[in-house]
């Protein structure tokens, strides 16, 4: 018998009784919404258990993290990458910003050198990006 009225209010009381290690990695998954990101229960679990099913997942992602460069690849096809592996990884938006620009090719670091712009967020950062890469 399911006593939630409807999936999003499970996964919420889920994430909600996640202590620990289990629960920084749902806040890192995405530190804006982690409740809307996972469209369903089983995501959620699926996502837990590809953490505690490879104990050395952190540190590949770490080493995946560093060694991740965009060279040739579109900035979308980068930024999934990016976002892919720092979410098993405990890093502020900050840190993400700061490390992204190094991260990037050329062509958007140029950008970024002549915006003026001061980015508050990591998405808002992208949506730059993401509109460097359109034009």
């Amino acid at each position: 018998m399911n006593h939630y009225s409807t999936e999003k209010i499970h996964i919420v009381y889920v994430i909600f009784r996640l202590e620990d290690d289990a629960d920084q990695q749902i806040y890192a998954k995405h530190c804006i919404d982690a409740f809307s990101f996972y469209q369903s229960l089983s995501k959620l679990l699926k996502h837990l258990k590809e953490i505690y099913e490879d104990q050395n997942l952190i540190q590949k992602c770490r080493c995946k993290y560093v060694a991740l460069k965009q060279l040739n690849k579109s900035f979308s096809s980068f930024y999934s990458k990016f976002t892919k592996i720092f979410s098993f990884l405990n890093y502020d938006d900050i840190t993400l910003m700061n490390n992204i620009q190094n991260k990037i090719n050329n062509h958007f670091q140029n950008a970024l050198s002549v915006c003026l712009i001061e980015f508050s967020s990591l998405d808002k950062l992208k949506i730059f990006l993401q509109d460097v890469n359109n034009k």
